[in-house]
């Protein structure tokens, strides 16, 4: 595995997050996904799940940075041998609300106001 690529669907990936016991964590693992889509990896680490983790690609040959991903935990499977369990993945996309500013609901600066107000009560 010393390839960042292992066949079509798998790439070498580095996968960090908080395990089941909130401690931080950091995996080198094969991510691998289907024709359909789903994507997994096998880890050491327990997860809750629903729990965020964040993928990023390991180029071997590239000296390009590569920024994580953020990733939701959609599942867990049982160990194997090597104490390695089969974690499902889904990319987590950002929300997109357009609001009177393009930006959100409410402008920013409604909002700061709003903020300020809690915080003085």
């Amino acid at each position: 595995m010393n390839s960042s690529i292992d066949g079509p669907h798998s790439y070498r990936v580095e996968v960090s997050g908080w395990t089941v016991k909130g401690l931080f964590f950091v995996e080198k693992a094969m991510l691998r996904w289907t024709d359909a889509g789903e994507k997994s990896v096998e880890l050491l680490s327990r997860l809750h799940e629903s729990s965020l983790v964040f993928v990023r690609l390991i180029h071997i040959a590239s000296g390009k940075a590569n920024f994580p991903i953020a990733y939701r935990v959609l599942g867990t499977a049982l160990k194997d041998s090597e104490g390695r369990g089969c974690v499902r993945l889904s990319q987590l996309r950002p929300k997109v609300s357009t609001g009177p500013d393009g930006i959100g609901g409410a402008s920013s600066a409604s909002k700061s106001g709003e903020a300020q107000k809690q915080l003085a009560n």
